[in-house]
């Protein structure tokens, strides 16, 4: 029987094929995962509040399941551009 860790690490990178997913070196790839892990168990969660009537939708993981909020709010892309500030 797997452990849960080798069933994570399996589910992760099921998840990195699906949607394309290469990171340039393990650091990042770690990094990446735990994001990862943080998403999963937030919509975990957040399901569990749907299933009690606790809230009024689901959430499911996604191609931007592996990034931080800033880089969410750009797009997905991994650097953001800075604001232009008006003269």
């Amino acid at each position: 029987m797997a452990s849960e860790n080798e069933d994570l690490d399996k589910e992760f990178e099921e998840w990195k094929i699906e949607h394309g997913k290469e990171y340039k070196s393990e650091e990042e790839e770690a990094k990446r995962k735990t994001i990862w892990l943080q998403s999963r168990n937030f919509v975990i969660e957040h399901n569990k509040k749907y299933d009690q009537g606790e809230t009024t939708f689901t959430c499911g993981m996604n191609h931007m399941s592996d990034l931080e909020p800033h880089e969410i709010c750009c797009g997905g892309r991994r650097k953001c551009h800075k604001e232009k500030t008006e003269s």
